[in-house]
């Protein structure tokens, strides 16, 4: 049970967030409130509150002082902030003073209430494990150094938010590369047989002393286990030129030797030459990045200078290609769409494009895809779930384009049975209209400039246009439009009355009820909504 304090100098805001929900159901305790910020102080001491809810503006001591104070304190806990329209400064003050979240207290919702204590319960819990596992690594410091002295390198090269100051300040622990001349050698095991992959301290240690056996010296190297299946090795630049050896002929002996003792395929990446072990962990990123062109094509030994990956795809958007997937789908022409997909493959290699953003590409495509006409109807919904959701997982580019092409042919149109007769009469026509919103959608067009266009009646217009695709005139013209607006939400806008008239759509409120209509959430929310969706799939699919 995690204990809550409340502080506001309103009754009503406190009444109010007693009554918004069964907290001891939840796991939360209401310990105690407080009116400003010198009564909660004296509770918090008395009380140890794991969260704290404070609204910013009270007499005697407002939020951001009581922040400060709790600061001062070195108080452990959580901190969330509750403030009113225009207190914009307020609360980013506050963010910068520690607190984990805030809420709008006009606008306060009980789901909204829970998420953010079930978020804030999650990162207590994370500092609880953190603080624990510090407390395991001090304990192996004192029984075995070397231990920790790979566990802290491990830790340092592997965790981005892991500082140098933090890790090296040990006095008692001999680091052979603060600032000597070194290679970096990436050696990476993934692709060995499960049985190899089982025994990695066993070849951690084998690895060990063939390198140490072929340079002579225990001081001008260090190999560490980064990940399950990766090993990361620094050899000092001096020592590697006397035994004989330049990087690339140094991975070359290292990956013939596995070969032959361990008969294991190993990938091995080398870096440049480096100095110190903040450039060491810039090496170590930038050769975990250049192993993955191994997902377009194999390569058992690369430079990471000669790997440059981009993480963004420049020359497309999504919503442009799903909207190309989208219209051979409408032809059934699946061959074509193979075709698409591989060309788009092949231009992301040639471009450098990172794996990672290509899937990420790739994924929110098929996530978009079923909301971008609602002609389109998934057969098996199991099915296109389960290989949507591998897309991600995906080792190489060709797993990628079986797991798509499998979930696209998931997809199929369904159409009314037009009534009317004369379908290639006014074929063209019907063209002619959706050319039309395709070229003026951002104008505010009306139906009867529609018609005059096609010089159609406005009702035979109507008709027609229904039973040849399927949806109302009016339906397709703001689907088109909410298409757009996602594209302009995904680019980076984030003026909703800047959006709606780029779309053709004056009154802001109407447009942002026709896209949450279209897409299930509003527009503010939308780009978060789709980030979000890919980060928790990415963590499920990456755990850890």
């Amino acid at each position: 049970m995690l204990h809550v304090l409340l502080v506001d100098d309103e009754p009503i805001v406190k009444i109010a967030l007693r009554t918004m929900m069964d907290w001891e159901e939840l796991g939360f305790s209401i310990c105690g409130t407080a009116s400003d910020g010198i009564e909660a102080l004296a509770l918090v001491k008395e009380l140890q509150p794991d969260i704290i809810i404070t609204d910013l503006k009270m007499p005697n001591m407002n939020g951001l002082q009581l922040i400060r104070e709790l600061n001062e304190l070195e108080y452990k806990g959580k901190i969330i902030v509750a403030s009113n329209f225009g207190e914009y400064e307020l609360v980013r003050e506050a963010l910068l003073l520690g607190a984990v979240d805030y809420m709008l207290k006009i606008s306060i919702k009980t789901e909204t209430l829970i998420e953010q204590l079930q978020k804030t319960a999650k990162l207590l819990k994370e500092q609880q494990v953190t603080l624990q596992e510090q407390e395991t690594r001090e304990q192996v410091l004192r029984s075995n150094l070397k231990s920790v002295k790979n566990t802290m390198l491990k830790e340092y090269f592997t965790n981005p938010y892991s500082e140098a100051d933090e890790v090296f300040e040990h006095q008692e622990i001999h680091w052979n590369f603060l600032n000597r001349a070194c290679y970096l050698f990436y050696i990476n095991l993934e692709g060995a047989s499960l049985k190899a992959a089982q025994k990695i301290s066993l070849t951690l240690s084998f690895i060990e002393n063939m390198i140490l056996d072929l340079i002579e010296s225990e001081q001008d190297a260090e190999v560490i286990q980064a990940e399950a299946h990766s090993i990361l090795v620094l050899i000092e630049k001096e020592r590697l030129h006397l035994c004989g050896f330049e990087p690339q002929g140094f991975a070359q002996r290292i990956q013939k030797l596995i070969r032959m003792y361990m008969t294991m395929e190993p990938v091995i990446v080398y870096s440049p030459e480096i100095c110190g072990y903040p450039e060491a962990k810039e090496a170590y990123a930038a050769c975990k990045d250049a192993i993955d062109i191994n997902f377009y094509e194999e390569h058992s030994l690369i430079c990471s200078n000669d790997i440059k990956l981009k993480h963004d795809i420049e020359f497309a958007n999504y919503v442009d290609f799903s909207n190309a997937i989208l219209r051979l789908l409408y032809e059934e022409d699946h061959v074509s769409i193979a075709r698409l997909l591989t060309d788009f493959v092949e231009q992301a290699k040639h471009n450098g494009v990172h794996p990672a953003a290509l899937k990420s590409f790739v994924y929110k495509c098929l996530d978009y895809l079923p909301l971008c006409d609602p002609k389109l109807k998934i057969k098996n919904p199991e099915e296109y779930e389960a290989n949507w959701s591998k897309i991600l997982e995906c080792k190489s580019s060709e797993t990628l384009l079986a797991f798509t092409m499998a979930a696209l042919e998931e997809l199929r149109l369904w159409t009314e049975i037009s009534s009317v007769q004369n379908v290639p009469v006014t074929r063209k026509e019907i063209a002619e209209v959706v050319q039309y919103i395709g070229s003026r959608y951002q104008d505010k067009i009306t139906l009867e400039m529609i018609a005059d266009h096609v010089n159609f009646s406005e009702n035979y217009l109507c008709r027609v246009f229904r039973d040849q695709m399927g949806v109302s005139l009016i339906h397709y013209l703001n689907t088109v439009r909410m298409n757009k607006a996602a594209e302009l939400i995904m680019k980076g806008h984030t003026y909703i009355k800047e959006i709606a008239a780029l779309v053709g759509i004056g009154d802001q409120f109407y447009f942002s009820r026709m896209f949450k209509k279209q897409f299930g959430v509003s527009p503010t929310d939308y780009k978060s909504h789709v980030l979000a969706s890919h980060s928790q799939h990415k963590q499920k699919s990456f755990p850890g």
